[in-house]
């Protein structure tokens, strides 16, 4: 899932998915755009072997395809698809919030508290990096998910954020609105009701949800 923190050393392959994945989520890689090997290789000073790996592990992934005779391009993002992704968020998402707040411990409700005020000092310093926004958003929701101490939840749920990029584009301009609901979020997990917590989740992943239909739709991304 996005926003993941080193938990240890990785491998050059791994360096450079999370760095070309994170490109995606921030949308500097658009759906569409076209991935060389050489052009990576350059911009990330790694040899071309890593970068061939990642290319295959972000096409397992969903967020790249390959095209015969043009190559590695972003995955561009259907209606339908987004549509369905969000419906399995708003089931598995919310119960792992409920469970966090059943199972979290104290040092991990801290962390959750510590992430929201990160969080929501970058969203409302004005000209701030939007990267960084979209990056601490993502360290938020993972530390809540992570705290429902569940493997599958925790492989299901990242696979859906890679269904469809969390893209800043459309992310940036509401949120004001986020940090209230990760804040009523926080605020329940805290207090440990995790009807309340599951609940604020829920609100949180309509919203987003809305506003990923609108972009998408905006953008002329096609409705089959």
């Amino acid at each position: 899932m996005p926003g993941k923190r080193d938990r240890g050393a990785t491998t050059k392959a791994e360096e450079a998915f999370t760095a070309i994945r994170r490109q995606i989520e921030r949308g500097q890689l658009p759906g569409g755009a076209k991935l060389t090997l050489q052009s990576l290789s350059d911009d990330m000073q790694m040899s071309l072997t890593p970068i061939r790996e990642a290319l295959r592990m972000l096409q397992a992934h969903g967020l790249v395809e390959y095209r015969p005779h043009h190559g590695h391009v972003v995955t561009r993002y259907s209606i339908p698809r987004a549509e369905e992704i969000y419906l399995l968020r708003q089931t598995l998402e919310p119960l792992a919030t409920r469970l966090a707040a059943q199972r979290a411990s104290a040092q991990e409700l801290e962390e959750i508290r510590g992430l929201h005020e990160e969080f929501r000092a970058a969203a409302e310093k004005e000209g701030g990096e939007q990267g960084v926004v979209v990056d601490l958003n993502a360290l938020w929701h993972r530390a809540v998910y992570e705290a429902a101490h569940s493997a599958f939840l925790d492989e299901f749920i990242d696979r859906l954020w890679t269904g469809v990029p969390y893209q800043a584009i459309w992310f940036i301009h509401r949120r004001h609105r986020s940090v209230l609901d990760h804040l009523a979020v926080t605020e329940a997990l805290l207090a440990r009701e995790a009807d309340a917590a599951g609940g604020a989740m829920l609100t949180h992943i309509e919203r987003g949800k809305k506003a990923t239909i609108e972009h998408l739709r905006a953008i002329g991304a096609p409705d089959t």
